[in-house]
């Protein structure tokens, strides 16, 4: 009999101990649980407390401002290339692929080329980088919105045409550059069309 007992003795210590390591594994996660819900639970509050916006009385005061006197000097690049531009207008009146010309105060786009400048139509050139960012400065898209269809020369060596369609192609354009010295590439012109034809 005295060999019975110290194993009963032995199986109640193990079904004690198997007891509490269980007892642990299942506990833990619980608390762990517990304390993340309570932090789910109480930050919306808390956030939306820190949101609550505080009230002042507003104070109403006026300044009366000089009107700013107008005067119209005109942009002195469109000013050289005016006469040109024209010319462009003129000899497209009559096209009925032309929906719209436009006319605007651009500015060069900045460059990172030095001079002598020479045109290069390649897709990975600088040149042709600076093209489309001046391209979409024209016609108030971003580079992502349109796509660069074809690239032709314009009235002369230091200008191109620029064929572009957005992407969806419910607009197309042909959009005329001229190549500033030491400054960039300048819109002069923008033509809605129907379709590009180049």
């Amino acid at each position: 009999m005295s060999s019975i007992e110290p194993n009963g003795r032995v199986r109640k210590l193990r079904r004690a101990q198997r007891g509490n390591y269980f007892f642990r594994i299942l506990l833990i996660p619980l608390l762990f649980g517990i304390i993340y819900l309570g932090i789910k639970i109480s930050l919306p509050i808390i956030n939306q407390q820190k949101m609550e916006p505080k009230t002042a009385k507003a104070e109403l005061t006026t300044t009366v401002q000089e009107p700013i006197q107008m005067t119209d000097i005109p942009n002195p690049y469109q000013v050289k290339y005016r006469e040109k531009v024209n010319e462009i207008i003129r000899d497209s009146i009559n096209d009925e692929n032309i929906m719209e010309s436009t006319v605007k105060e651009w500015k060069p786009n900045p460059t990172r080329q030095s001079e002598p400048h020479t045109v290069h139509y390649g897709y990975k050139s600088q040149d042709f980088y600076e093209m489309e960012e001046a391209t979409s400065y024209a016609i108030t898209l971003t580079k992502e919105d349109f796509s660069v269809w074809h690239l032709g020369q314009g009235f002369d060596h230091q200008s191109i045409k620029v064929y572009v369609a957005t992407n969806d192609l419910s607009y197309k354009y042909v959009v005329y550059l001229h190549w500033v010295e030491k400054e960039g590439w300048l819109p002069i012109l923008v033509q809605e069309v129907k379709e590009l034809k180049y």
